[in-house]
């Protein structure tokens, strides 16, 4: 069973869902890319606010600047692969405020042949700022893409800069 509640923040409103172990997924609700249905076909879904208080508030936290550092559990070991885990708990590693290139995370993981492979592993990244996969950039500097559109990349870089 995956339980669910949606946050509107920044004009934007956000799915969270756990199941019994931990965060599993965070989105845009409505989104074209990326939906829950991508990891969790046909699942049922049961609203349950007071369960997510815990991921709502520290994500509440993260986007106005006083948490810097997540400390829920999440639950995405059974929809991402070893490979994708792997990646992400590189991208985890990231500092606050930081941001490495898509070519660093691959020499970081010992794999700097496979910076497509890394890249496509980030993009699938589940649970959206909890593990921030928004510090992962070109290697010339430029944004890329990101699944809340690049101008939120941007915003999510330049806020945490700020602080």
């Amino acid at each position: 069973m995956l339980y669910y509640t949606n946050l509107a923040i920044d004009h934007v409103t956000f799915q969270l869902v756990a199941d019994e172990s931990g965060l599993t997924y965070v989105g845009q609700t409505n989104a074209a890319t990326l939906p829950l249905s991508h990891f969790y076909p046909g699942e049922k879904l049961l609203a349950d606010r007071a369960r997510l208080t815990p991921y709502v508030q520290e994500l509440q936290e993260f986007l106005t600047g006083t948490r810097k550092e997540f400390d829920v559990p999440l639950s995405i070991s059974q929809i991402v692969t070893p490979w994708q885990r792997k990646v992400l708990e590189q991208v985890r590693q990231i500092p606050y405020g930081q941001t490495i290139s898509y070519r660093e995370l691959a020499q970081a993981i010992k794999q700097p042949q496979a910076v497509r492979a890394v890249a496509h592993a980030v993009a699938l990244n589940p649970v959206l700022f909890f593990i921030p996969c928004h510090r992962v950039i070109h290697a010339d500097g430029t944004y890329g893409q990101y699944r809340l559109g690049n101008d939120y990349k941007k915003h999510l870089i330049n806020l945490e800069k700020s602080f």
